[in-house]
């Protein structure tokens, strides 16, 4: 092979990497990410994306044994202790992820969510309580949810009574996350939860601030958890998982967006070693594992759009991050689901 071939086959990032080519290769998007995102708005109608469920129980991966080794063991807190306000995928994926929350998170959960009176001659409110796992300063939430999360932060952080506010929905995000100027820089949050879960696993929520709620402990439960590329820096995965599927409510979702943008010295070493499918199906394994049923794949990834240069595939840039949900649910299996 001539240098020149050789050199740009180590940077492009779109197959699936040696271990020996991978920091190069894969960590020059992530370190050329910019803080500008999409401000595309959500379709008015669902889309429809290829859903395929995986194999229960996993056929061909065993159970995984914690803690999953990496190349980098030093501690989490040193290497997260600088906060990086940038987006670690494209705007492109963050559109099409926006609009998956829109359809998935917000209008699933409001078919899905019992209303509440708040009083007599008030509307009924509708509401949804959301853990963004490994969250930092954005978490990539549609306009709609974002103005009514902000709403929900806000009202909270000031003590206000919710059979006082006039909206008819809340949405109270908690983010648990490793750095803390990220957190306090992410306006949708009404709570924020500092941990490193390669140390602490296990989960503790805080109680939902709601006064509409009742006393029982399933209104603290959670309708919903997101996690954005970084299920793959999880040493015990399957602990933390688990830890979530108790927090969650019968019919509660939880959905692990994966791409292929990653620091390598931190993932599982195991991520480094496989193909994006047997990716997509460790994560799978991960949650069937943890006691989600339904379990499968979304796949978010563009279609159609224009070949990509060299220097986009090399910077991250144009429409070439792909994007996957492996996603599943507490308590039942999703049934003839075949679109969004």
């Amino acid at each position: 092979m001539a240098p020149t071939t050789h050199l740009l086959s180590l940077l492009l990032p779109s197959a699936p990497i040696p271990t020996r080519r991978l920091l190069l290769s894969i960590s020059l998007p992530t370190f050329f990410a910019t803080a500008t995102m999409s401000t595309t708005t959500t379709t008015t109608s669902p889309p429809t994306y290829p859903i395929r469920p995986l194999p229960t129980p996993p056929s061909s991966l065993s159970l995984p044994r914690e803690p999953l080794p990496r190349m980098d063991e030093t501690p989490d807190n040193d290497f997260y202790s600088q906060p990086r306000f940038v987006t670690h995928i494209d705007d492109a994926a963050i559109s099409r992820l926006r609009n998956y929350y829109h359809w998935n998170l917000w209008d699933g959960a409001h078919e899905n969510q019992v209303s509440e009176s708040s009083g007599e001659g008030k509307k009924n409110k509708k509401r949804i309580r959301i853990l963004d796992l490994c969250t930092s300063w954005v978490s990539h939430f549609p306009p709609d949810m974002e103005t009514l999360a902000v709403s929900t932060a806000r009202d909270q952080s000031h003590e206000a009574h919710a059979s006082d506010k006039d909206e008819e929905a809340e949405i109270e995000v908690i983010g648990l996350g490793m750095n803390e100027a990220e957190l306090n820089a992410n306006p949708i949050l009404s709570h924020r939860i500092l941990q490193d879960l390669n140390t602490d696993p296990k989960i503790s929520l805080p109680p939902s601030s709601s006064s509409s709620s009742s006393s029982s402990s399933s209104s603290s439960s959670l309708d919903a958890t997101t996690c954005v590329v970084s299920i793959d820096y999880l040493t015990h995965p399957l602990t933390v998982l688990r830890s979530i599927h108790a927090l969650t409510h019968p019919q509660g979702s939880i959905h692990l967006v994966v791409s292929n943008r990653c620091f390598p010295t931190k993932v599982a070493g195991e991520w480094l070693k496989v193909s994006e499918e047997e990716r997509l199906e460790m994560v799978g394994q991960y949650l069937w594992w943890s006691g989600w049923e339904g379990v499968e794949v979304v796949d978010l990834c563009e279609k159609g759009g224009k070949e990509m240069g060299m220097l986009e595939r090399v910077f991250g840039a144009g429409a070439g991050d792909p994007l996957w949900v492996v996603r599943g649910v507490k308590g039942a299996e999703r049934v003839g689901r075949t679109e969004l």
